[in-house]
């Protein structure tokens, strides 16, 4: 009897096999959803855009400076933060409106995978961190980065709503851009070089609501409400302009510029052909989303590559073929 009880007793194993709860489970798969929307509403497939601060990084001649390319990393993840915060904002006020459109009902906020308290805070995290890089940068990129803010909620609320001020606004900000990443080396932008970003970006934003218009047709004012003040004749009108004014302003920065060489001019037949060819490519297809293009188009890409190897070889090359 004495064997048999303390078999019956034997000591309980040492570990035991951890099994969650289901309400633990549902828990962690929940918050692991969430967590994937709220990466979805920053969009970063966007944060491309914010390259365009490190513009300044090549013509200033500090590309190879350890101290100059951490301050333009920065501006860069400055906007990325502050284009997110803007992404978020804009998608809290749109809510409702996307619920009722099937191209937009799947975004985190309409659906309802990201609860509008986690999208708030999101947006403030990122606010955060954008104020926190501009105080770092300085005073001028501190102002540019109010600047684009200011002008972007006026955007979210009234301006998107406007013909042609949505547009420019867009450009705008891709002129902040270019500001904000040639101040953070403490150095100043030309007129010409403002000037064609500003063109070159109106252009492209210019072409996505063409893209938007030729690819909806009548459901374009129920997608963007301002899409019903544009025409397609127009739009192509205004997409020459703007590329022909890029053109002739970066081919007179190009001439113009003081602490360059004029030799820069041999870099206007890429930036020429670059943008004849997004004209063709936006103007003969029925493109919605004509910015992609820029990053899938083989011939775009080699546009832009040998423009910028040529660039870099006659900055600090220092090759001078023209008096």
């Amino acid at each position: 009897m004495t064997t048999l009880h303390k078999l019956d007793s034997a000591p309980a194993p040492p570990f035991q096999l951890y099994r969650p709860s289901p309400t633990a489970v549902n828990g962690t798969g929940r918050a692991a959803r969430v967590a994937c929307a709220l990466v979805r509403v920053l969009r970063p497939r966007q944060w491309i855009k914010n390259t365009a601060c490190l513009a300044g990084l090549i013509f200033s001649g500090a590309l190879f400076q350890q101290d100059a390319q951490l301050a333009a990393l920065a501006v860069t993840a400055m906007f990325c933060a502050a284009a997110s915060s803007i992404y978020i904002l804009n998608d809290l006020c749109d809510r409702n409106s996307d619920r009722q459109n099937p191209r937009t009902a799947d975004r985190p906020i309409a659906s309802g995978a990201l609860p509008v308290g986690a999208a708030v805070f999101g947006c403030l995290c990122c606010l955060a961190i954008a104020g926190a890089l501009a105080c770092r940068l300085g005073h001028a990129c501190a102002a540019v980065l109010g600047v684009y803010l200011t002008m972007n909620l006026a955007y979210c609320f009234w301006l998107k709503h406007a013909v042609l001020v949505d547009v420019m606004v867009i450009a705008l900000g891709f002129v902040c851009r270019v500001l904000a990443g040639v101040y953070a080396l403490q150095a100043r932008p030309t007129v010409w070089i403002v000037l064609c970003v500003f063109f070159l970006a109106l252009l492209l934003a210019v072409a996505k609501r063409r893209g938007e218009l030729a690819a909806l047709d009548d459901l374009a004012a129920f997608h963007r409400p301002v899409l019903a003040q544009y025409t397609l004749p127009f739009l192509d009108v205004l997409m020459s302009v703007t590329a022909t004014m890029t053109i002739a302003c970066y081919a007179l920065y190009t001439v113009e510029a003081r602490d360059h060489n004029p030799s820069l001019v041999v870099t206007v037949p890429p930036v020429a052909y670059g943008i004849a060819r997004y004209l063709l490519l936006v103007m003969g297809r029925r493109i919605e989303a004509a910015e992609e293009i820029l990053t899938r188009d083989k011939g775009l890409i080699a546009a832009v590559l040998s423009w910028v190897s040529l660039c870099v070889l006659i900055i600090y090359g220092e090759v001078h073929l023209f008096q």
